[in-house]
């Protein structure tokens, strides 16, 4: 018999609590929120995004993404699958291989996770922030803020990363590791709206397009992203944005100085656009704005026009085939430059976390301090948008909780 301490309730740590319960093993859950799963109810817009058919590494990053394949070659997508299934929890897919609960509802999630954990006899003990962990020979000695001292045979350190603090995220986790001698690379937030400080953007308040983007960074092309973009009073978001974020805010981070190419037209190729704008300027007499607002939204064609230097209420028939050029390369290459990284409040992720190779990726336990185990957000590796956070979240605190056994 074993007694196991797991610190944080939320995805990989009530992961780890089901499959480490058992054998007789005693397993303690310490949430310091009121209640488990907050970030599981509030993923996925309420409906939790629980994984992606698409599956693959390529989804990952952090300093070693090779870690990921590891983790999911002894508890992937299907393993997933099969287990949700098996609590009376199974998935649907929709559009790009998104997997669901089939009730839609993340809620359901939490609820399940609650008769499971009930019915294998772990115990969850709420309003308990973990303050220290001491080591005590084989054996580890947990303090609690309200100087509660507990002893454990294993630890799982599932505390998740600082990304989005309204549902509980912190630095706790990342403290308790470095207290435990784990390098620990400074976290940053991913998967967020950018800023765009040139204000004639923010005009665009509101409006959704189907775009293109890339992220360039000294002539190299660092991401790229198809698909809805939204404008914000202070720059973009929406799923194509969220997508290519994470580039924006390492390169930031790092000192340098990215560009966000805007194809606004991607179903377009040039020579196209210029047709375009040939049958569209066909009467001389109207002002270039009015010949746009026939494919695009109210006010785009003015604050486009701007941004390429033409002059809005000018008339078509005095437009040269240069200015033609112009706008045309304003629609497929149009360049944000991004500002300052909005913070972890509105961040999905947080990019950063523990050195993984500090952990043995077939059961998740530090290499540096035997019966200590690191799992989910905590470490270094952040998925895109899409289910594929979370996926990495339930795989490791699986193959945590299996290594109890």
């Amino acid at each position: 018999m074993k007694r196991v301490a797991i610190i944080g309730g939320g995805a990989s740590g009530l992961m780890a609590a089901c499959f480490a319960a058992g054998d007789g093993n005693a397993v303690v859950i310490f949430e310091k929120q009121k209640k488990i799963g907050r970030k599981i109810l509030v993923s996925g817009n309420g409906r939790c995004n629980i994984s992606n058919r698409h599956l693959s590494i390529d989804k990952y990053h952090g300093k070693n993404t090779r870690f990921v394949h590891n983790v999911f070659a002894r508890f992937g997508l299907e393993e997933t699958i099969d287990y949700f299934a098996s609590i009376g929890l199974p998935l649907v897919e929709e559009k790009n291989g998104k997997l669901f609960p089939a009730s839609l509802q993340s809620a359901t999630v939490v609820r399940l996770f609650e008769y499971e954990l009930l019915r294998k006899k772990v115990e969850v003990r709420t309003h308990r922030k973990i303050e220290r962990i001491i080591r005590c020979g084989k054996a580890f000695k947990l303090v609690t803020a309200g100087h509660e001292e507990e002893v454990f045979d294993a630890v799982i350190l599932a505390a998740g990363s600082c990304a989005y603090p309204p549902a509980g995220g912190s630095r706790d986790g990342y403290d308790l590791a470095a207290q435990m001698k784990h390098k620990v690379y400074e976290p940053f937030p991913a998967i967020l709206p950018v800023n765009i400080p040139l204000k004639m953007v923010h005009r665009l308040q509101g409006i959704k397009w189907d775009s293109a983007l890339s992220v360039v960074h000294k002539g190299t092309v660092t991401a790229s992203s198809e698909g809805e973009l939204l404008f914000t009073a202070y720059g973009i978001s929406g799923p194509a944005s969220l997508d290519i974020s994470r580039a924006v805010n390492e390169t930031l981070i790092g000192n340098g100085e990215p560009s966000i190419l805007v194809d606004l037209y991607p179903g377009y190729q040039y020579h196209e656009l210029e047709h375009l704008l040939d049958a569209l300027w066909s009467d001389a007499s109207k002002s270039v704005s009015f010949s746009l607002i026939g494919i695009m939204k109210t006010p785009m064609p003015e604050v486009i026009l701007k941004i390429a230097g033409i002059d809005p209420d000018r008339k078509v028939g005095d437009l040269g085939r240069e200015e033609k050029r112009k706008l045309v390369n304003t629609l497929k290459n149009l360049e944000l430059v991004p500002g300052k990284p909005r913070g972890f409040n509105e961040a999905v992720v947080a990019a950063g976390g523990v050195d993984v190779n500090e952990i043995n990726p077939a059961t998740m336990e530090s290499r540096i301090v035997p019966g200590l185990f690191i799992t989910g957000e905590l470490l270094d590796v952040d998925g895109d948008s899409g289910g594929y956070n979370l996926q990495f979240a339930w795989s490791t605190g699986a193959v945590a909780g299996l290594a109890q056994h």
